[in-house]
């Protein structure tokens, strides 16, 4: 049971993480704005939601089925550890001065999609108990 719920809030685990550890940046490149030889750091979001995406969509119940020559094959390539590798910094872009205003409009804009993915975990949670209670 519990492994179900894993794999059922997976993706939304890994969005909401990314979210904060995009948080704890952006909040890094604010703090630093003033400080001499300073780079922002940011994350490649939409890199790395495509690749996850691409790697749920092996999951069986997003099974592609190909009924045309035509159709596009989806790889069966699967990597657990998504978060790991965000963090290990293999998606963290780096640049070479801090701009305040467009930092703090990524910081505002982050927190907004952080609250979208706790309000889509707690619609799912609600969804899986008006199931349960019938």
């Amino acid at each position: 049971m519990l492994n179900k719920l894993d794999k059922e809030f997976y993706l939304n685990t890994c969005s909401l993480n990314l979210h904060a550890y995009r948080q704890e940046l952006l909040a890094s490149n604010i703090a630093n704005s003033n400080t001499p030889n300073y780079r922002s750091l940011d994350i490649d979001f939409p890199k790395i939601l495509n690749t996850l995406i691409k790697e749920n969509t092996n999951q069986p119940k997003y099974k592609l089925t190909v009924t045309s020559k035509n159709h596009i094959s989806v790889s069966k390539n699967r990597n657990k550890n998504n978060y790991d590798r965000i963090v290990s910094k293999n998606y963290i872009v780096n640049n070479d001065t801090v701009n305040i205003d467009s930092e703090k409009i990524n910081f505002i804009k982050n927190s907004l999609l952080y609250q979208m993915d706790i309000i889509l975990i707690n619609n799912k949670f609600k969804n899986l108990m008006n199931v349960l209670k019938g």
